[in-house]
């Protein structure tokens, strides 16, 4: 993945799986993750819908619905992501976000849009 962060703020590894409106991206933290960190991850995550040989900068508009369902205890998760919406650089996403060892129980789950422009 191609992100204009660098460590300790760079989350988004691998995607691991992609189609046309979803994907999921490997995750790594140097330390247990907080909310915010996770919200930030899953931005960096959109990154997956975006044509990779070229440069693009992203910027998080919004954040919503967003539920912590568990307490978070692992340093790697996968962060699954759902194209809801387009609209020429705006984009919205469902994401949740899972433990590498179990996919049925999300440990967060929310939306967020992103406005995504060449660089």
């Amino acid at each position: 993945m191609t992100l204009p962060h660098l460590d300790p703020l760079i989350f988004a590894k691998k995607i691991i799986q992609k189609d046309e409106n979803n994907s999921i991206v490997f995750c790594e933290f140097k330390e247990i993750p907080t909310l915010t960190t996770f919200i930030e991850a899953a931005a960096q995550s959109s990154s997956s819908f975006v044509d990779q040989s070229k440069p693009k900068l992203g910027f998080l508009a919004t954040v919503k619905n967003i539920e912590q369902h568990r307490e978070f205890d692992s340093l790697q998760y996968h962060i699954h992501l759902k194209l809801e919406a387009q609209i020429a650089e705006f984009k919205q996403f469902y994401f949740e976000v899972f433990n590498l060892s179990n996919t049925t129980e999300p440990y967060i789950s929310g939306n967020f849009s992103v406005i995504i422009k060449e660089a």
